[in-house]
Formats: structure tokens, C-alpha cells, sequence
């Protein structure tokens, strides 16, 4: 099944009035580029994937710019903008298989892609990566951590149960969904672990 969405943002001209003239028509600005990330994913039947879009156009990345996407087989459900970017959600198609998500501006180009392999058995975790790695936080400051867990050829895996955990609760606390919330003065390891492996991010903790 393949759906295809169309977001087009026009940016209107001010019109300059004075002396019975006014200033050139609408202007829009040039994409110079499209990056989606992740671009590589293991997926199961019907398994949904967040993806984020982030464009770049003449005037810097702006997430509502004119972009088109497409796939071979699986459809987008949902898109919001979160600050500067555009996340997505992909779900895969009921049938095993290798596909392909497109995404590129409203002209064809330029554009961007994310490989999609869709199996009946999930392929076990490998890898777990804490983004960002070290955050600097000051007393009762919070942030969200993001672990991206991958199979051994370096294909982002989802839905798979993982542990959050604090080295110092006293220095910053932690809960299921990675957000962190800085507690006292200090630096903390929060760690992240999935299928017996294990992601860490530094918190430091200032005044």
C-alpha cells in the first residue's frame, strides 16, 4: 500500500505601497537540502518507525518547506514539527520485503532516502547509543536523552523494551522515557539497556 502526502508552504511577498507601485509577486525559498534520519531501519509486519526531516532551504532549515514523500510499500501516519524539525511516522507494509521511503522537494530535487527491510523474525539489539552523550544541566533543569538501538549491520531497530538508570539519583534522576531531571550539584552516567546492551550519557549538574 503507498500513500503519498504533499506539504507546500508559499512565503508571500510584502507588498511595498507608495506612489501607486507595489513590490514584486511572492517569493519561495530554494530547498538545498533534504536529510532523513534514520536512514537505514529493521522493521517488522506493520511496525511503526519515527523518522526525522530536516530541510534546509535558502534562507536556513525551515521544517515546513515544500517537500514530497513517497514509498514503495508502507505509508506515512502521522508528521508534526517538533522546533526545527520534521518527524514522521512510517509504518511498514504487512509483507516482508525491502522498501523505500522517499522524500524531496516539491520541484523532484533535492531529496533524500531511508532503506526500510521488513522481517518476520526480529533481529536481536547490538548496539545502544544515548543522544546527546553529555548534556550540562543546572538544578532542577530537565532534558530528554534518546536511545537509538541498532542490529549488527547498523540497521535502527524499534520497539524493544529498555531499562533507564541513574548512577547517582541524588545528582539526576531518570524515567522510562529518557527524560532526565537534574536533582543536586554533581555529574551522574545515565545508562540505557536493551537485550543485554548498554548506551551511557554524562549529566553534569551546576548551581
Amino acid at each position: 500500500m503507498s500513500r503519498r502526502s504533499k506539504f507546500v508552504t508559499v512565503f508571500a511577498g510584502a507588498l511595498a505601497l507608495g506612489c501607486g507601485l507595489t513590490a514584486a509577486g511572492p517569493t519561495v525559498d530554494r530547498i538545498d537540502a533534504v536529510d532523513v534520519s534514520p536512514p537505514r531501519f529493521s522493521l517488522l509486519p506493520s511496525q511503526s518507525a519515527e523518522l526525522r526531516l530536516t530541510i534546509t532551504t535558502s534562507r536556513g532549515t525551515d521544517p515546513s518547506a515544500a517537500v514530497v514523500w513517497s514509498a514503495t510499500g508502507g505509508y506515512i501516519t502521522s508528521n508534526q514539527v517538533v522546533g526545527n524539525v520534521r518527524q514522521i511516522t512510517y509504518q511498514a507494509p504487512a509483507s516482508a520485503g525491502s522498501y523505500l521511503l522517499i522524500v524531496t522537494a516539491a520541484t523532484g530535487a533535492p531529496g533524500d532516502t531511508a532503506d526500510m527491510l521488513v522481517t518476520t523474525t526480529a533481529v536481536p539489539v547490538n548496539a545502544v547509543t544515548i543522544t546527546p552523550g553529555n548534556v550540562a544541566l543546572t538544578v532542577n533543569d530537565t532534558t530528554r536523552l534518546r536511545a537509538t538501538l541498532t542490529e549488527s549491520t547498523g540497521r535502527v531497530v524499534v520497539g524493544r523494551a529498555t531499562d533507564w538508570t541513574t548512577s547517582d539519583g541524588a545528582v539526576a534522576q531518570v524515567l522510562a522515557t529518557g527524560a532526565v531531571r537534574a536533582i543536586g550539584v554533581g555529574t551522574a552516567t545515565i545508562t540505557a539497556t536493551s537485550e543485554g546492551h548498554s548506551g551511557t550519557a554524562v549529566v553534569t549538574v551546576s548551581p
